[in-house]
C-alpha cells in the first residue's frame, strides 16, 4: 500500500485578535498539518512549545485532530505569538514574540520518527529565530542540514519557502527539495514563465506559485498549469496559504494530477477564508 504519511516541521503561535479579545492556534507549520488531517492524510508535527499555558492550547489543537505530536518538544520558555488585526478580512501582523522558536531544531529521535513517513513538509520560517537570535550564516546551516539528513533517509521532502528568494539557501538545497511552494502575491500572470524557469532550475521535482487573488500555478519542466483563485467572501486570510499548501500536499501524495491537485487546493483555500482564525 501506498505510503501516504506526511509530518509537518514547522513553526506554530498562538494567534492574538486584540480588538475582538480572542486567540487561536496557528502557525505555519500547524496550520498546513490540519489541513492534510482534514483531508485525510495520516498526519504528524514536529515544532516546539513552552511550558505554559499556550503551548498546551497547541497541544490541545494538535490532539483535537488526531495529528501525532509525540515529537513536540516542550521547553521551560514561552510560546510563540503573534498579534493580529483585519483590514476588510485581510490579515495584517502587527507584532509578534518568537519566544521558544528560537530553541527548535531537530535531533536524533527526530530523525528516527521521520522516517516513518513518506513526506516531511518543512516551512522555512521554522528556523527563522536562528537568523534573529545567531545571524544568517547560522540558519543556512541550519536549514541546510536538517534537509540534507531528510534527504539521506530518504524521505521526500516539501519545502513552503513563502515570499522569499535567497539565491544561497537555494543552492545549498539544490537536488535536494522535491516540491517547492513560493508565494508572489504581486506576480501577474505575465511574469510566471520566468519565475518558474528562475525556480525549476534549483532542482524541484514541482515549483507551486500561489498569488492571492490571482489565483496559483504549477510548473514540472513541460507546461505551466494555471488555477484561478475561487471567488469567497473574505472574513479572514490568516493561514489561507497555508490551508492550500495542506490540501494539495493531500493529493499530491495520493498522486493526482497537478491541475486536480491545484483546483482541490484553491476549494480548500477559498473555504478557509470563511472562518476567523486559521483554522
Amino acid at each position: 500500500m501506498l505510503n501516504q504519511k506526511v509530518c509537518v516541521i514547522g513553526d506554530n503561535s498562538v494567534d492574538i485578535y486584540p480588538k475582538s479579545g480572542k486567540s487561536y492556534v496557528g502557525g505555519n507549520g500547524i496550520n498546513s498539518a490540519i489541513a492534510l488531517k482534514r483531508n485525510g492524510i495520516d498526519a504528524g508535527y514536529v515544532g516546539v512549545i513552552g511550558n505554559d499555558e499556550e503551548g498546551e492550547l497547541v497541544i490541545a489543537a494538535l490532539e483535537k485532530e488526531d495529528i501525532d505530536c509525540s515529537r513536540v518538544a516542550k521547553l521551560n520558555k514561552k510560546t510563540a505569538w503573534t498579534k493580529i488585526e483585519l483590514n476588510k478580512g485581510n490579515r495584517v501582523f502587527v507584532d509578534e514574540s518568537l519566544g521558544v522558536q528560537h530553541k527548535f531544531d531537530l535531533f536524533e529521535e527526530d530523525y528516527v520518527y521521520l522516517r516513518n513517513f513518506a513526506w516531511a513538509h518543512h516551512t522555512i520560517f521554522s528556523n527563522w529565530a536562528t537568523a534573529v537570535s545567531g545571524g544568517i550564516e547560522s540558519y543556512y546551516e541550519k536549514v541546510e542540514n536538517q534537509i540534507q539528513r531528510l534527504h539521506r533517509n530518504q524521505v521526500r521532502v516539501s519545502v513552503d519557502f513563502s515570499e522569499q528568494f535567497d539565491r544561497k539557501l537555494l543552492t545549498s538545497l539544490k537536488n535536494r527539495v522535491d516540491l517547492g511552494f513560493f508565494s508572489r502575491p504581486k506576480l501577474s500572470r505575465s511574469e510566471l514563465k520566468e519565475e518558474f524557469e528562475k525556480l525549476y532550475g534549483y532542482g524541484f521535482s514541482v515549483v507551486v506559485i500561489t498569488m492571492g487573488a490571482r489565483g496559483s500555478a504549477s510548473f514540472a519542466g513541460r507546461d505551466i498549469i494555471t488555477q484561478p483563485a475561487i471567488p469567497t467572501k473574505v472574513v479572514d486570510s490568516l493561514g489561507v496559504g497555508d490551508a492550500f499548501i495542506g490540501a494539495f500536499l493531500s493529493q499530491w501524495v495520493r498522486e493526482k494530477t497537478i491541475k486536480v491537485t491545484l483546483e482541490f487546493a484553491a476549494n480548500y483555500a477559498a473555504n478557509t477564508c470563511l472562518i476567523n482564525g486559521a483554522f
